[in-house]
């Protein structure tokens, strides 16, 4: 009886075993070289990341798979959305696609409003998210054009520009508070770029040709750099027609947009100012005077307005920023102290420090407003501030500290 049980277990075991080896077969499984019924749909690979200047919205992005710098049938195509965002379906592309080109042209520049006239690049990182293609990316391609690995380009960029490896796949606009140079140094050499790509155009070269060619021109001079500059002293040192007058655009940029991000109105002052920085480019390339304070002054006659000049300029910014904020319809919103007291008898300090209707006394916060009683024992003939000062009693300045100081 024992014998006749083991062999019917033996029997069932087999009969399983044999029935699950053919539906394997059938299926195209097992280690036999049976044919498959179906066909496995093909990996989904895909490229994400941003486009930035500002935030590049409805900008064309595409994969260069064969490397000619166009967009040809049956690569990988896309446009942004209104964040600067893209997605590309590279499924298709049978070549590795890790070190192939993201190029980026056209669409709204989300900070100023305008058509972007640029073209950015970042080199593929093969299947990935996250990826950047921004003003500082497309320099790093141009050293890769030039025969640097990708790791060597970014390092001479950094170098350059005194920045970190990591800054460089960094959104700018993610970092303003921390690190607004990491902002205006793209801002700016995306700017000089396209002055003298439009200053040294041929006679058949297209914008965005002559614009990769300056950037390699920019590239080289990197390539060459020892220890960091800004990106004024590197557009300077480009062999090309008006490099003088790219420098002073960029460096006013840089300049400008700083102070900006600093005053009250943040980046809403700031986006104003790169507008008006883009008016005064887009003067230069119009005019084709490329001299920065003559477009300036252009500027400021037809619109009325002493800003332009400003920015253009090495002195304070403050004004400029007051009033192209104004302009742009922005203010900025501050939260009144939890007490008041003082605030009526301050407010005569806000017609000097003030900012033009923006900002309230920000400027004036804080721990130095005590400095005010310092000039009480000054010259009311010899400073405008001890004049202020003595116009008030001791109690009254008083007040006027301990409101400012919240």
């Amino acid at each position: 009886m024992q014998i006749r049980a083991s062999f019917a277990r033996f029997s069932w075991a087999g009969i399983l075993a044999g029935t699950l080896a053919t539906a394997l077969t059938a299926c195209g499984g097992g280690g036999g070289g049976g044919s498959s019924s179906t066909t496995a749909a093909p990996a989904s690979v895909s490229l994400s990341g941003t486009a930035v200047d500002g935030y590049l919205k409805e900008a064309s992005v595409f994969l260069d798979v064969n490397g000619n710098g166009l967009a040809d049938s049956g690569e990988p195509t896309t446009t942004t959305d209104d964040s600067g965002r893209y997605r590309l379906d590279a499924s298709t592309v049978s070549a590795p696609i890790a070190g192939m080109r993201v190029i980026v042209t056209g669409g709204i520049d989300t900070d100023t409003g305008y058509a972007f006239a640029g073209r950015l690049s970042a080199r593929a990182e093969g299947a990935t998210s996250g990826q950047l293609v921004s003003p500082l990316t497309s320099l790093i391609d141009a050293l890769v054009a030039q025969g640097l690995s990708l790791d060597a380009a970014r390092a001479r960029v950094a170098s350059a520009l005194g920045l970190s490896v990591a800054d460089l796949a960094t959104d700018p606009l993610t970092v303003l508070a921390s690190q607004p140079a990491l902002y205006t140094r793209q801002l700016a050499l995306q700017r000089a770029v396209q002055l003298l790509a439009s200053a040294n155009a041929g006679s058949t070269e297209t914008a965005y040709a002559a614009q990769e060619r300056m950037l390699r021109a920019v590239a080289g001079v990197v390539a060459a750099q020892s220890g960091s500059a800004t990106v004024g002293e590197l557009v300077a040192r480009v062999s090309a027609s008006q490099s003088a007058s790219a420098r002073a655009l960029a460096d006013a940029v840089e300049a400008s947009v700083d102070a900006a991000l600093r005053s009250p109105g943040g980046q809403a002052s700031a986006k104003a100012v790169v507008k008006a920085m883009d008016q005064l480019r887009s003067e230069m390339e119009g005019s084709r005077d490329f001299d920065l304070t003559r477009a300036a002054a252009r500027l400021d006659e037809r619109n009325q307005l002493a800003a332009y000049s400003q920015l253009a300029g090495s002195g304070s910014k403050s004004d400029a920023i007051n009033t192209l904020t104004r302009r742009a319809g922005t203010t900025t919103t501050v939260t009144q102290p939890a007490s008041t007291a003082g605030r009526l008898l301050a407010s005569n300090c806000f017609q000097c420090h003030g900012t033009g209707g923006v900002g309230g006394f920000e400027r004036i916060r804080g721990s130095d407003a005590a400095e005010v009683k310092e000039y009480l024992g000054k010259s009311a003939r010899g400073d405008i501030m001890a004049a202020h000062a003595q116009g008030y009693t001791s109690a009254q300045l008083d007040a006027i500290i301990a409101y400012l100081k919240q």
